[in-house]
């Protein structure tokens, strides 16, 4: 059985998700993105919710709860989400909303598996509860 050569990994042929999400600038995740290869919207159900603090916005994955948490990336910013799924039943998923909306906290919005979908919690920045609601999740 032959060694594997010294600048390849066991693994090598397998992109690595953390290095997309430890990704410190956004030229460090446009590079991880490309290098991953085709990438397949997810556009089809895509639905949210709102309240008074958050919008929940829910991306229908059939099978994502069977992933490893390692193959999902999110990225949220106080005017972005941005949604990268690697491997899931042979195909990499991206949903991203470059602009979203309105402004959100970044630090207090979170994410979750479910069954079947991936569920975004975005919370409202608190200048803007209560009388801004969204028509919409992208702008």
């Amino acid at each position: 059985m032959a060694a594997p050569l010294a600048d390849q990994g066991l693994y090598s042929e397998k992109p690595d998700v953390n290095v997309g999400r430890l990704a410190t600038s956004v030229q460090e995740r446009k590079e991880w993105v490309a290098s991953v290869g085709h990438w397949r919207e997810i556009e089809t159900g895509v639905s949210f919710a709102e309240s008074e603090r958050r919008v929940t916005v829910y991306l229908p994955l059939p099978g994502i709860q069977d992933l490893p948490q390692g193959n999902i990336c999110v990225w949220l910013t106080e005017c972005s989400a941005e949604v990268r799924v690697v491997d899931l039943h042979g195909h990499n998923f991206v949903f991203a909303a470059p602009e979203l909306y309105a402004p959100i906290d970044a630090e207090a919005s979170e994410y979750r598996v479910g069954s079947d979908k991936v569920v975004l919690k975005l919370a409202k920045r608190a200048s803007a509860r209560g009388w801004d609601r969204w028509e919409r999740i992208r702008r």
